[in-house]
C-alpha cells in the first residue's frame, strides 16, 4: 500500500491521530531510504573510470541494497498490520491473544533489525569503494540507517514487555544489544571514512 503512494500521505497517514501507521513504519521508511542511499552511492560509483576496478564490488552492493529497500517497503505495511492485530487483541481483552501478537511483533521487528543492521554494513563497504564526491551522503546513510536500527529496537522492547517467558526477553535482549552495537561502530566507521 504505501510502497504505491507519495511520501506526503505517508507523512500525513503518520501525523494523523489514526493509530496506524505507527513507528514502527517510519522505522522501516528509514530502513528504505538508507537502502536508497547506498543504491544512490553504488549508481554514481558504476561506469567512471576512476572507479573501475571496484564496479564489480558496486554492483554487488547495488543489488543487494536495491533487494533490502523492497523489503523495508513491505514491512511498512506489514508493520501496520501487526500494529492493528496488537491493537485489536488488547481491545478485545484477550492476553493470551495479546501475548501471541506481541510475540509476533518482537520476531517482526527483530527481523527488521538485523535487515537495517545489514545495511549499515553494506553503507560501509560502499563508503569504503564509492565515489568520494559522495562523501557526505555516506555519513548521511550512516545517520539514518543507525536511527533504523535504533527505532526497530525500540519496537522490539516494548512489545517484549507484554511478554512472559523470561528466559526468551533475556535472549532477545542480548541479541538487539549486540546489533545495537555492531550498528553503533559501523555508524562511527562510515563517519571517519567520510571526514
Amino acid at each position: 500500500m504505501y510502497g504505491q503512494k507519495t511520501i506526503e500521505e505517508f507523512l500525513e497517514d503518520l501525523s494523523s491521530s489514526n493509530s496506524i501507521p505507527g513507528g514502527g513504519s517510519a522505522a522501516a521508511l528509514s530502513g528504505a531510504l538508507n537502502a536508497a542511499l547506498i543504491s544512490f552511492i553504488a549508481n554514481l560509483t558504476i561506469g567512471k573510470e576512476k572507479y573501475k576496478e571496484v564496479e564489480a564490488e558496486a554492483k554487488e552492493i547495488l543489488a543487494e541494497s536495491e533487494e533490502l529497500k523492497k523489503e523495508m517497503l513491505l514491512m511498512i505495511d506489514q508493520d501496520s498490520k501487526i500494529l492493528s492485530d496488537i491493537l485489536d487483541s488488547y481491545k478485545a481483552g484477550d492476553q493470551e491473544k495479546v501475548r501471541s501478537v506481541c510475540q509476533d511483533a518482537v520476531e517482526f521487528s527483530m527481523d527488521m533489525t538485523k535487515k537495517a543492521v545489514r545495511l549499515m554494513r553494506l553503507s560501509l563497504e560502499i563508503s569504503e569503494i564509492g565515489n568520494r564526491m559522495l562523501a557526505s551522503d555516506f555519513e548521511v546513510a550512516a545517520y539514518i540507517g543507525d536511527a533504523a536500527v535504533g527505532s526497530a529496537i525500540a519496537n522490539v522492547k516494548i512489545n517484549l514487555k507484554s511478554l512472559d517467558n523470561e528466559e526468551y526477553k533475556s535472549n532477545i535482549k542480548k541479541e538487539y544489544l549486540k546489533l545495537k552495537d555492531e550498528s553503533s561502530r559501523l555508524k562511527e566507521e562510515i563517519i571517519e571514512l567520510a571526514n
